[in-house]
């Protein structure tokens, strides 16, 4: 399974068969069961995740209680508390399994070793960082910018299969939306084709 992870990084790096020996060694394989976080504040997020099979949540729970997903992780897909990770600061959001899932978690420690061991990865995840940045802003005009309608199409778009593995609340939370907003919308747009 660690091909996987060696796949992702190869589709935009060159390694070596030594870089991937270390790539292997600094991964460890988990599987994670539905409703399992893998962060959760106030202690730091020291892992990353590489998905393998599954869904992940990131989520900020409010003062009343009351969760905001704000970024789903499928296949293929890497998540974690960024700020987190990088400060080493207490975490602020949740990462939760949505699904039995499975993960390649890799410490921050050992990220950093590997990022000295084998420089062209410093690419591999800088490129990573600068596309969840840009995701972020879009997500934050998205979600100021935008009516409800245009902000579902886009999340059917960006993440084509989760409308069928998901609860409605998990996507109306990350839409802005309540629930049965969100089947109104739905029931609106299907009204037009």
């Amino acid at each position: 399974m660690i091909d996987l992870i060696l796949q992702n990084f190869r589709m935009h790096v060159a390694l070596s068969e030594q870089e991937a020996a270390l790539v292997t060694s600094a991964f460890q394989y988990r599987k994670v069961r539905k409703n399992q976080l893998l962060v959760e504040p106030p202690y730091p997020a020291n892992t990353e995740h590489f998905i393998v099979s599954g869904c992940l949540r990131i989520y900020y729970l409010d003062s009343d209680g009351v969760a905001h997903n704000i970024a789903f992780g499928v296949e293929g897909w890497w998540l974690t508390d960024l700020q987190s990770f990088f400060t080493g600061n207490a975490s602020k959001y949740h990462v939760e399994a949505l699904e039995d899932s499975e993960v390649f978690i890799i410490t921050k420690e050992r990220w950093e070793d590997l990022l000295i061991q084998i420089p062209s990865l410093n690419i591999y995840f800088r490129k990573l960082y600068q596309n969840s940045i840009i995701a972020q802003n879009d997500r934050l005009l998205n979600m100021i910018s935008t009516k409800a309608d245009e902000r579902y199409l886009r999340f059917i778009k960006k993440y084509p299969t989760l409308e069928n593995r998901l609860p409605q609340y998990h996507i109306a939370s990350y839409l802005g939306v309540t629930p049965v907003f969100l089947s109104k919308i739905k029931a609106r747009l299907s009204s037009k084709h």
